[in-house]
């Protein structure tokens, strides 16, 4: 009926009922009247109960449509005007709901997004207050989901963290920043640009942290070892340099004296093969360049091929050995090439530090998934306060120091161990010997 149905139907439905009411009157007289007038009142009451109830449900399912429920549908009931009006109301929840569902889906995009950086993102407010953060901050800032909608300075007191997020605010130019966090434990490289809130009423800075404490250990781990390399090679060319014009200056034509300083120069230029050589296996060790071939290996057999080669070493330096087998052990997986480097390099430290008629004891045994090895003595020991750097690159102890060796071993041991999945330790009391333990995986 158009816009004029729903304006004309009420007066409409009234002139039809006053004809009505006329065409009793004329029939029936006035008994007529009345009974034809209650009977179109009772019509219209009920007709206009019947659109109030239309109504009021059409307006439930608008508010359930729009506030609680968006699944709901109206139905397409009543008069033609509230039909057309449920079409209406529906095509646009049908509008609303897709905008909602593309933008809740483009939410937990970027939310996954940021959850899954290693970088920390975090958005702090003009008045302090942490916005939102994804977990990578939370763990740099060592704190919890919890501060979020707390102040930053509840979260930290680091004044660098506060100093960059105050410039991104005010924006005002800063480099980035490299703070130290969590006592010294974590370095981040901290940085924050400015952006304003919805209404560009207020503004906000998005304070990105990158952890950066690995980076900064490998950089410290090659300064450190360029700087031993240089000073373990420094020693033997000297040697050799010295050597070479001791000769020039007239020992070359003493034969005692030649032989000995050519016997130096030999010794010295080993030296530093055997340094090279060690350095290079660190290397590609570290670097994976280098591939384990593991097998399925009896522990009984890695002890024997790396005792065989110590045995006339044993009887020169008049030292007892000692074997601890368990015929039960099972199968370990490993390198047996690589292990043995291991055993080698910790029999060869036990008959350094040993005095004769010392002895030194090897041994293994299970617990659950690994195999573990001993080997201990009674040598001099280590001091406590060594302890903790055996295994470091370059490291020797202050007698140590007058030794052979390039204070390397222990370095490629630990790593040789550690590629395969196992651990490595030493315990020493000074005076008393040594023992260093390793382990390795079992075949099962």
């Amino acid at each position: 009926m158009g816009n004029l149905s729903l304006r004309w139907r009420i007066p409409l439905e009234t002139a039809a009922l006053v004809a009505v009411i006329a065409t009793g009157t004329l029939i029936f007289g006035v008994v007529g009247t009345i009974l034809t007038g209650f009977g179109a009142a009772l019509i219209a009451f009920v007709r206009a109960v019947t659109l109030s109830r239309q109504l009021q449900r059409l307006t439930e399912d608008v508010v359930r449509t729009t506030s609680i429920d968006r699944s709901v549908r109206l139905d397409l009931e009543g008069p033609s005007e509230f039909q057309r009006l449920a079409r209406a109301v529906n095509r646009l929840v049908d509008r609303v709901g897709a905008d909602i569902i593309a933008e809740t889906a483009e939410r937990i995009r970027l939310s996954s997004m940021l959850n899954s950086l290693r970088e920390g993102v975090m958005v702090v407010g003009e008045d302090g207050e942490i916005e939102s953060a994804n977990p990578a901050s939370l763990m740099m800032l060592n704190t919890t989901a919890e501060s979020i909608g707390s102040t930053l300075a509840t979260v930290t007191s680091n004044p660098k963290i506060h100093e960059v997020v105050a410039a991104a605010i005010e924006e005002r130019p800063l480099e980035q920043v490299e703070i130290e966090l969590q006592g010294g434990q974590t370095i981040v490289a901290a940085f924050a640009s400015a952006f304003p809130t919805p209404d560009a009423s207020r503004m906000r800075a998005l304070l990105l942290l990158t952890d950066i404490t690995e980076i900064r250990r490998l950089d410290t781990t090659r300064r450190e070892f360029v700087s031993n390399a240089s000073h373990e090679l420094r020693t033997p060319i000297a040697g050799v340099k010295a050597a070479v014009e001791t000769l020039e200056r007239g020992a070359l034509d003493d034969p005692e004296s030649r032989n000995m300083f050519f016997q130096m120069i030999r010794e010295d230029a080993e030296r530093m093969e055997n340094l090279v050589e060690e350095m290079l296996e660190l290397s590609r060790i570290e670097s994976g360049e280098q591939p384990l071939k593991f097998h399925a290996v009896r522990p009984e057999s890695l002890i024997n091929s790396a005792t065989r080669q110590f045995d006339p070493i044993f009887t020169d330096a008049e030292l007892d050995i000692r074997v601890e087998k368990d015929a039960s052990t099972p199968n370990v997986i490993a390198d047996p090439e690589r292990i043995d480097h291991v055993l080698t390099n910790l029999l060869s430290n036990a008959v350094r530090w040993t005095e004769p008629g010392g002895t030194v004891t090897i041994k293994y045994w299970q617990e659950e998934d690994f195999v573990w090895f001993s080997v201990s003595d009674t040598g001099a020991g280590i001091q406590p306060e060594h302890l903790p750097h055996v295994f470091e690159r370059f490291f020797k102890t202050d007698p140590g120091r007058s030794q052979p060796g390039t204070g390397l071993g222990l370095a490629i041991a630990r790593h040789i161990v550690e590629a395969h999945s196992g651990e490595i330790s030493v315990s020493s009391t000074h005076g008393e010997g040594s023992e260093f333990v390793f382990s390795l995986p079992t075949a099962r």
